[in-house]
């Protein structure tokens, strides 16, 4: 399939009514070794730091996924480095099945869309951002080391 179906924002919620969602966490490293995060504008985790990340749609695959979002909410120009993992993650309002890829940046300019009012490259994952993903950060950052022995 060339093009991803995106259904309505209606349908989407029926569908999270009965069903988990399949979604893609995008673990951004800079040449220092710092990853990005940006700070939500929307709910849910409204001004938290968290990963860019988004909905896997049919027909695209998920390292397409990744590419995508790093490109549409941040218009970076990443390179995959590898799958981190599959996260489990409980909401009041969702359920979502992450898979979280480890890439860096090529090129861009950080410019951010309506999800996030600020970013930054951080050394630590901050007090003041979602658990799930602290740890995956940590996870990436154990991964990374690991690799490079």
């Amino acid at each position: 399939m060339d093009k991803p179906i995106i259904p309505s924002s209606k349908l989407w919620k029926k569908f999270g009514e009965y069903f988990p969602y399949a979604v893609v966490d995008v673990i951004i490293f800079n040449a220092d070794g710092n990853f990005l995060l940006t700070k939500r504008s929307i709910i849910p985790y409204k001004n938290k730091w968290h990963l860019p990340g988004g909905m896997i749609q049919k027909g695209d695959r998920m390292k397409n996924t990744a590419i995508r979002i790093a490109k549409k909410e941040v218009n970076l120009k990443v390179q995959v480095d590898g799958f981190l993992g599959v996260y489990e993650v409980f909401t009041p309002h969702r359920h979502d099945i992450s898979h979280a890829f480890i890439t860096h940046v090529l090129s861009g300019k950080i410019k951010l869309d309506f999800q996030a009012s600020d970013a930054k490259f951080f050394k630590n994952p901050p007090r003041n951002m979602i658990p799930i993903q602290r740890k995956m950060l940590l996870d990436a950052k154990s991964f990374l080391k690991k690799s490079r022995q």
